[in-house]
């Protein structure tokens, strides 16, 4: 059995991204499966893993907006900004925040803002993640990165023994919560260390329909492992879209360009066939041309779209 499609996995803490997809690899016996956007170790919540030819599509995912919960533990520094690195820095005492003081910086980091991302994290620098740099102690230029926070929100703050910062932070791709929390601290005259972290949503994956290792590892033993398959359009989700008709359609998967009639679409679509995905398509000037061909004429003329498609 062949399999293409998106999960949705509710990743544990102290699981790598990587050994997610090892573990998928294994359950749907295919070397085809990647993941959109890697979360911490140390995290839990939605890790999007794509299957089979969805993983064509991880691209769009990566793009879209997160959220996560977090909670940051003020006065307390590690090398790596969160409770699994070493301690680098303590405050001789518990520092005084006060919480209109607090809830002005978290205002103020929302918006459009440049980041540095940390030390510890798997972005290349010549080659090479910038953790190998951290590790072995050479010190590395990183610039910083343009990211858009669109919501930062305070759930609770707790002064007692140390205080404790809980946050909802809704965010553009390529946002760093460890550094985030850092900045917030950074304003408030002290040092900040991420203590727990929870991805509630990327996009249409959201915590609450995640299935765990154990759920996905169930049912394939049942013998129905597809259950836990989202369809590869949810990628596309909100995306303008064509549906064309059968003779179009074998047109599109041979790769020609189609003539279409005058309209306002331009840009990247989504193409369908009688709400079967074809693939992505760009239209310029009238014209659609096919950037990423997901189905065949067989499956699309058999109507085999047992695969999720």
């Amino acid at each position: 059995m062949v399999y293409h499609g998106f999960v949705n996995l509710l990743k544990p803490p102290g699981v790598t991204s990587h050994d997610a997809v090892s573990q998928l690899r294994r359950l749907f016996g295919t070397k085809a499966v990647g993941h959109a956007g890697t979360l911490d170790p140390a995290a839990s919540g939605v890790l999007p893993l794509a299957v089979g030819k969805a993983t064509r599509l991880l691209e769009y995912l990566v793009a879209q907006e997160k959220t996560y919960i977090g909670e940051v533990t003020f006065g307390i520094g590690t090398d790596t900004m969160d409770q699994e690195g070493k301690i680098i820095w303590r405050a001789d005492s518990a520092p005084v925040i006060d919480l209109q003081v607090l809830e002005s910086v978290l205002r103020e980091m929302v918006g459009n803002r440049k980041q540095i991302p940390p030390a510890y994290s798997a972005i290349k620098h010549q080659g090479r993640p910038l953790y190998d740099y951290a590790r072995a102690g050479e010190a590395v230029t990183v610039p910083a990165r343009q990211i858009v926070i669109h919501s930062l929100s305070l759930l609770s703050f707790d002064m007692n023994p140390w205080p404790r910062l809980l946050f909802r932070v809704r965010c553009s791709k390529g946002t760093y919560i460890r550094s985030l929390v850092q900045e917030i601290a950074e304003q408030l005259g002290t040092q900040g260390t991420l203590t727990f972290l929870l991805r509630e949503r990327v996009g249409d994956f959201a915590v609450q329909d995640a299935f765990t290792l154990e759920e996905i590892s169930d049912l394939g033993q049942a013998g129905s492992i597809a259950d836990c398959l989202l369809s590869p359009s949810i990628a596309l989700q909100g995306w303008p879209s064509l549906d064309l008709d059968l003779g179009t359609a074998k047109r599109f998967l041979q790769g020609q360009r189609i003539r279409l009639e005058p309209q306002q679409l331009e840009g990247q679509t989504a193409v369908y066939h009688a709400e079967h995905l074809l693939g992505v398509g760009q239209v310029q000037q009238g014209s659609l041309a096919p950037r990423k061909v997901l189905a065949n004429w067989e499956e699309l003329s058999g109507h085999d779209y047992h695969t999720t498609f």
